[in-house]
């Protein structure tokens, strides 16, 4: 009975030992994916946004940009927005940053 019971403290005691460590906090923002930062800024009408806030957005929000882009009547960017995020990304970093990103994947921007 004795032993029982000094079994039984043992295991309550590490029991208690290990739920601490789960108690532990972790700093820091949660995020849906790593190495996204959640939602960044959109600006108000994405068919304005020129290359230098396109080249600071957040994946998600640039692949917002391009789909408001899609959606404004370019079928082609509508079909694939991904790639075209990517495509507009690589674009921005050739031409003037104060240049539409609607327009530099028209092939309007580059000059």
């Amino acid at each position: 009975m004795r032993m029982r019971r000094l079994g039984l403290t043992v295991l309550a005691a590490v029991v208690v030992m290990a739920g601490g460590g789960c108690a532990k906090a972790i700093t820091g923002t949660p995020v849906a994916t790593p190495g996204e930062a959640g939602k960044g800024m959109v600006p108000a009408d994405l068919l304005t946004t020129t290359c230098r806030e396109y080249l600071t957005m957040d994946v998600v929000t640039r692949r917002e940009v391009i789909k408001a882009i899609g959606k404004s009547g370019n079928q082609l960017v509508a079909m694939n927005p991904e790639l075209w995020a990517g495509v507009a990304g690589a674009l921005c970093g050739f031409v003037d940053p104060s240049a539409p990103v609607k327009d530099v994947v028209m092939g309007q921007g580059i000059r």
